[in-house]
């Protein structure tokens, strides 16, 4: 592999990611403040593997995420107004909800639909970061976050061995 080729891919990370940086701040969903939710999404796609068939599972998973999110930062709010201690509230929260949703996770794992347990767990991770008032926001910033890591990877696709830019090369004609 030439130098070129990780030099070629780090400028296409960086151009995407930053207009995508560009319009979000340009759109509504800046108002919700989760932009770098965005950034716990792309990680968790990319070391799956990235792949375009994955797109589904990742964001039906990080919008179920979300949704498991506000049930534990309900559930332990409701434990808390029976005179339990926040810590004891929360730490039964997890233990209740984490074992209820790793066995739903083992029942949907073969049919494909909510297996990402990282991207549900990351998406969780988010909700309790930006509280569960912005759910709407994070059921569209995580999603749009798988959108750009694939969109990361398709520049693997637009560069040859080389590293050089296909598409600014005359394609033969077949």
């Amino acid at each position: 592999m030439k130098i070129r080729f990780p030099i070629n891919f780090g400028l296409w990370i960086g151009v995407v990611a930053a207009l995508y940086v560009w319009l979000y701040l340009l759109s509504p969903l800046a108002a919700g403040g989760v932009l770098p939710c965005t950034f716990i999404a792309v990680p968790i796609f990319l070391s799956s593997g990235g792949k375009k068939e994955q797109i589904g599972n990742h964001i039906t998973s990080a919008i179920i995420g979300v949704a498991w999110g506000v049930a534990y930062i309900k559930c332990s709010s409701l434990l808390s107004n029976y005179d339990l201690s926040p810590t004891t509230s929360t730490a039964l929260t997890v233990l209740v909800l984490t074992s209820v949703l790793c066995a739903i996770h083992g029942i949907f794992k073969p049919s494909g639909l909510f297996c990402s347990i990282p991207m549900m767990f990351g998406a969780i991770a988010s909700t309790l970061f930006a509280g569960p008032e912005k759910w709407i926001y994070l059921m569209i910033t995580l999603p749009l976050g798988v959108l750009l890591g694939y969109a990361c990877i398709y520049g693997s696709q637009v560069l040859d061995e080389n590293g050089r830019w296909v598409f600014f090369r005359n394609r033969p004609v077949s």
